[in-house]
């Protein structure tokens, strides 16, 4: 326990009257102890940004951020596997495609710079940054087992099941962030979780888990969601291990997807037209496709429900884009496409090629690929997982007696914007402030806001007094 003294500023008559006061400020560990933290957990722990760890990343990493409010009531030393060389000063971002047999390429993370886009026009848009990278990267590569055993075993990409699996450190077939500080190619996430001797944890995972499915364009992608039930059954195998001594600890909950800047920044009815290209789009649409569909009602009424649905209109101003949709009936038999005006509850992803909106007739003249949007139906997938997998963390929370922090409500209430420290936060890209240029992780200051909310949880859950962080003391966003 740790007790310091704060000295309060009194108007000048209190200070002509009388000597300053002082007052004791408790700051103590409750009935936990923080003297050796561990995390678990993906890329959220690691302290991934803008699309690539590096060391800025980690240093600013969310567990980090809490261990050294720790520190003030007990807390130990955090030792992180630090990137170093060319990888840690511009960012390891692997290319999960092209990274084989432990010679993939690395990306830097994104910056936000001065672009022209086809159109000529220049903004500022987070772009790669300006660094030449090798197609191997040494300091990346290499094993640095020996400098450990380190407090943060967060792994990006790591899903529940890789956390008990053997193999996932394996250099040339496993995961290249955990095969680079993992003892053997066998030792599992939580193996090497295990050998800080932990007192105290903190377990945030599941994200990838459905944020892949989603990432990827729902069913037109390569990445399944995890089946609940498996979830549940690992994590419950997880917390038996981090617990198996009687260590405390806090677990987190998982956003869902339609809160965060990478499925929202791209309006669906981002298209806009003059009445002039509006004229000449529906002139195309309306000898073709949609005659098309007027010709498969007459030979079948009842398919004029989904005609409808299906048909091809502009108009001066906004207009959603133009998507495939492998759900319609197949209509290739009649030489139709399956293609739709996306809706208003539908999400196009980030990575979505702007350049292709704007100057290449992508969601005009040319539908805009499955795997770069997310139907009605696959959002639904997503949410009802998301629920089940927050309802597994709640109750597995409270079955082990821990801290639990509802980051899902967080991430929903930036949609409508908080303030902390006197600064204004939503979920907007970039201008939001919260979230890093990936749309996908928190930025410095995201990552101090949620390390409060941590601190919150932990506080109340064992009666500690953990002082929060100052979010305003961390780094903003910068242009370069």
């Amino acid at each position: 326990m740790k007790t310091r003294k704060l000295l309060y500023i009194l108007p000048l008559a209190a200070l002509v009257a009388c000597e300053p006061e002082f007052e004791d400020v408790d700051f103590n560990q409750g009935s936990a102890d923080f003297s050796k933290m561990v995390a678990v957990g993906n890329s959220l722990t690691a302290g991934y940004q803008s699309n690539a760890l590096s060391a800025e990343g980690q240093i600013n990493s969310l567990p980090n951020i809490i261990a050294q409010q720790l520190k003030e009531v007990g807390g130990g030393d955090f030792k992180q596997p630090m990137l170093n060389g060319l990888a840690g000063n511009v960012g390891a971002g692997v290319n999960d495609v092209l990274y084989n047999d432990g010679n993939g390429i690395l990306l830097p993370e994104l910056s936000l710079s001065y672009v022209t886009d086809c159109r000529d026009s220049t903004s500022i848009a987070p772009t790669l940054k300006n660094q030449p990278y090798p197609a191997t990267e040494a300091s990346f590569r290499n094993n640095i087992a020996a400098d450990g055993p380190f407090n943060n075993v967060g792994v990006p990409g790591a899903q529940i099941i890789h956390l008990n699996l053997q193999g996932f450190a394996h250099p040339s077939q496993g995961n290249p962030y955990f095969a680079r500080f993992a003892a053997s190619p066998t030792e599992t996430v939580v193996e090497a979780a295990m050998k800080t001797n932990h007192t105290f944890f903190q377990l945030w995972i599941g994200n990838n888990d459905v944020l892949g499915y989603a990432l990827a364009g729902g069913e037109e992608g390569s990445a399944s969601i995890t089946a609940t039930a498996t979830f549940g059954a690992l994590y419950a195998q997880t917390l038996d291990s981090l617990t198996k001594n009687g260590q405390k600890g806090v677990v987190a909950n998982i956003p869902d997807i339609t809160a965060i800047p990478h499925f929202t920044t791209i309006k669906w009815n981002g298209l806009n037209l003059t009445a002039q290209q509006a004229a000449a789009l529906n002139q195309a649409y309306d000898n073709s496709y949609n005659a098309g569909l007027d010709q498969v009602v007459s030979q079948n009424a009842a398919f004029e429900a989904e005609a409808n649905r299906r048909k091809i209109n502009f108009s001066a101003g906004a207009n959603g884009f133009v998507i495939v949709d492998n759900t319609l009936t197949d209509l290739s038999g009649n030489g139709l496409p399956s293609i739709r005006h996306i809706s208003s509850d539908e999400l196009l992803v980030l990575t979505t090629p702007q350049d292709s909106l704007k100057c290449a007739g992508w969601g005009s003249q040319k539908p805009i690929p499955g795997s770069f949007h997310l139907s009605l139906s696959e959002i639904q997938r997503i949410k009802d997982y998301t629920t089940s997998y927050n309802a597994t963390i709640k109750s597995v929370a409270n079955e082990y007696q821990l801290a639990h922090v509802d980051v899902n409500k967080r991430l929903n209430e930036l949609k409508a914007g908080i303030t902390v420290s006197g600064i204004s936060f939503n979920s907007e890209l970039v201008t939001g402030g919260a979230f890093s240029f990936d749309g996908v992780h928190p930025s410095t200051r995201g990552y101090a806001i949620l390390a409060n909310d941590f601190i919150d949880a932990i506080n109340r859950k064992y009666n500690a007094n953990i002082p929060k962080v100052d979010v305003a003391s961390y780094a903003a966003f910068e242009v370069e």
